[in-house]
């Protein structure tokens, strides 16, 4: 017997197969193998087959190739064999000992957030959401921010709102001041982070600016123009300019994590500066924050150097109420995530 369907629901099922341009759409992790197939193993970043003025780092897309984190096994997925749910799942257990509360941050890969500037006919809802993955570090008691969906209201209500830098590896300066506001909606009431209100602290109206970023050789820069994107700078308030706010041992909130916490916050090679994730989190909060942060320092390096300090402070945790740890999210299958003690005990 032969199962015939009525012709609008065949429409709407060949419709929802095809690209706008009106071709076969194609499958995201499929596009995904595609681009990393026909470009280099040395090649630092892929540029957009969709957008060639957007580029995509080389290991965030080696990242996504791998698919539906939920499904995958990642003891075997992560390039150095570990599994970091358990990792995560322990040092918030740790920190919950301390009486410190854990959100975890990761930052979703530019181009499942941007997949149409990868390849303009890959099919938008073939990328493998990420609340799955984040359902499984729930139930182990850690909570975790899920930026792919804020984003992802932002790009279907502000179009026109970039989220992330075309020519470079992290997110944009409007995404910082988003993601800050967000996460400073959980913390701003608690009683120790309005003890802690530092007057003064003020954000400047956007203006635009140029950026190479760093997806792009010396040859590159020659031949793609800057990309112009808006920053507001925030900080303590003196008339048109701001002052940076430094990181504040006496804080009740920590914020650890990679370059993601110093790009637009501490300048050079990090793009530009008082208009980064931290800079619009303290103003949001009113308050000044802990930082624990670097480049190239993965989901390992900022864990060490608070472990380094509590060793030699015993005290360190004592008046902390909040742990933020961001993170890129291609760090779930390209980090060694090592178990490193939240507190460090001298013998």
């Amino acid at each position: 017997m032969k199962l015939r369907l009525p012709s609008s629901t065949l429409a709407l099922l060949c419709a929802a197969m095809l690209a706008p341009g009106g071709t076969q759409a194609d499958d995201f992790t499929s596009v995904v193998k595609g681009a990393l197939a026909a470009s280099a193993a040395t090649d630092l970043s892929v540029p957009g087959k969709g957008d060639s003025n957007w580029f995509f780092l080389r290991r965030e897309l080696e990242h996504l190739q791998n698919g539906d984190l939920a499904a995958a096994d990642l003891s075997k997925a992560n390039k150095e064999g570990t599994d970091p749910v358990p990792v995560i799942a322990k040092y918030a257990k740790e920190l919950k000992a301390l009486g410190v509360e854990l959100l975890v941050v990761p930052v979703p890969a530019k181009a499942s957030i941007y997949p149409e500037k990868l390849d303009a006919k890959v099919e938008a809802s073939s990328v493998p959401a990420l609340a799955p993955f984040l359902a499984k570090l729930k139930a182990e008691g850690v909570e975790a921010l899920d930026l792919e969906a804020e984003f992802k209201k932002v790009r279907t209500a502000e179009p026109a709102n970039q989220l992330y830098c075309a020519t470079d590896s992290h997110w944009s300066p409007a995404a910082c001041r988003l993601v800050a506001h967000l996460v400073a909606a959980k913390y701003k009431t608690l009683p120790e982070v309005t003890a802690a209100r530092l007057a003064g602290l003020t954000t400047l109206p956007a203006e635009t600016r140029e950026y190479h970023g760093d997806l792009l050789t010396d040859a590159q820069k020659g031949s793609v123009a800057k990309e112009k994107l808006p920053i507001s700078r925030a900080g303590l308030g003196a008339g048109s300019s701001v002052t940076t706010v430094e990181s504040s041992p006496a804080s009740p909130i920590v914020v650890l994590g990679d370059s993601h916490l110093q790009v637009f916050r501490k300048g050079g090679n990090m793009l530009d500066s008082q208009g980064g994730f931290v800079d619009h989190l303290q103003v949001a909060l009113g308050t000044p924050v802990q930082e624990f942060t670097m480049q190239a320092g993965g989901a390992d390096g900022p864990r060490v150097e608070i472990a380094r300090t509590s060793a030699k402070n015993p005290d360190f945790w004592s008046k902390k109420k909040v742990a933020i740890w961001v993170f890129t999210a291609r760090e779930f299958t390209q980090g060694k995530w090592r178990e490193i003690p939240a507190q460090v005990k001298k013998k």
